[in-house]
């Protein structure tokens, strides 16, 4: 399939990321958490008074408006307690931080620390009723993986299982709660532990199913399995990085990947076009899925793309030149992919059906810098269907 010159997009970035608290807009005629706005998160850092500053960044799109709380951490994955939509937790990768932030505050109210010898990954999730949360650990020791079960109000250890491979990194409960499907990285060593997605039952903690990545390699690149997501009929897109790594040359530059498995089918690593495949430098990061439209988009910061891929065809649809795109969700219409992008932590809009972006849609400065960014009003039609006002 060729991809037509076309079909790349450069964006023009905005002014620099303002560093004032004071700069941030105001807006108090209306309600800043109006769960019908889209109203994104995310984690960010940036200098201000010559001090770096860790912040959960809010910004309501439709208002213009940012809000920020304070971190001792740089958050990266960060969910909302199902049963308190204010309440949200923020966990850092591959650190010993975690926090709970409330949102009518505006404060982080709870700190949560790893087990014994252990680290955060990043990731953790809720289910339905908020009562379990469910966090993925690795042990400082052999970088064994380990999910460690948590009360979902107090956040205290109440059981673990392991996560059936090494440096475990996202996790997501599904079939109501019955199964987590973990994104294990692996090891850093060739042949030890290789990455893998593997699903595990909830309640025994066996391991029932493991998806293997194509062991193919790209310019002699070993990838993990970092994030993944799922569609609703299950069918499963991963977004890879570059682990150890044979180079020829100091110049030789590591490929990420994308991987895709479209309902039982087998997974597949693509390789074409070879004339995208071999621009997608560095890690494939962000990755969200559009059920409507039966499409994934993932974020290449390091290659300066954003790509499109259809889940049934498991084929590249569209590449889109991005500057440093990082975090990719859906607005609450569904009918845009809002991707966080560039050190100025702009956010922009891009249509799901014609898969242009609208110039004119860009929020600057979002303070979200972090990883990935989610859109806290359509998670509550998710999470909370009948609570989404109260």
């Amino acid at each position: 399939m060729s991809l037509k010159r076309r079909d790349f997009l450069k964006f023009v970035s905005l002014a620099g990321l303002a560093t004032q608290t004071s700069l941030l807009t105001s807006c108090s005629h209306q309600k800043f958490y109006n769960p019908d706005q889209d109203i994104v998160f995310g984690g960010g850092k940036f200098k201000q008074n010559d001090a770096l500053r860790h912040v959960l960044a809010i910004a309501n799109i439709q208002q213009q408006e940012q809000q920020l709380i304070d971190l001792n951490f740089l958050a990266h994955g960060i969910i909302i307690d199902p049963d308190n939509k204010n309440r949200l937790l923020a966990f850092e990768k591959n650190g010993v931080n975690a926090a709970a932030t409330d949102l009518t505050s505006k404060l982080s109210i709870q700190n949560v620390q790893p087990s014994q010898d252990r680290q955060f990954n990043g990731h953790a999730a809720f289910n339905k009723k908020g009562s379990t949360l469910f966090c993925t650990e690795t042990s400082l020791k052999d970088g064994a993986g380990f999910i460690s079960i948590r009360d979902g109000k107090t956040l205290d250890v109440i059981g673990e299982f392991s996560s059936h491979g090494k440096n475990p990194h996202e996790c997501q409960l599904i079939n109501n709660d019955a199964v987590i499907v973990v994104s294990n990285t692996g090891s850093t060593k060739l042949n030890d532990s290789p990455a893998s997605i593997v699903y595990i039952d909830v309640q025994s903690g066996k391991l029932i199913e493991r998806i293997m990545l194509n062991t193919s390699e790209l310019n002699n690149t070993q990838l993990n399995a970092g994030h993944f997501a799922i569609a609703d009929d299950g069918s499963l897109i991963v977004a890879s990085a570059p682990t150890t790594v044979q180079q020829k040359t100091t110049t030789e530059k590591s490929l990420g990947g994308v991987s895709i498995r479209s309902k039982k089918q087998s997974i597949q690593l693509m390789t074409q076009p070879e004339m995208v495949i071999n621009k997608l430098y560095g890690e494939a990061l962000s990755v969200v899925i559009d059920n409507k439209h039966r499409l994934a988009a993932v974020t290449h910061p390091d290659a300066n793309l954003l790509t499109f891929w259809s889940i049934d065809k498991q084929e590249l649809i569209k590449a889109m030149s991005v500057p440093q795109p990082r975090g990719v969700t859906l607005s609450l219409d569904g009918q845009s992919f809002m991707v966080s992008y560039n050190s100025d932590t702009s956010i922009i809009r891009i249509d799901t059906k014609s898969l242009n972006a609208d110039a004119d849609s860009i929020t600057q400065p979002s303070y979200i810098s972090g990883a990935h960014i989610y859109n806290w009003s359509k998670t509550l039609r998710q999470i909370m269907p009948t609570d989404v006002y109260t």
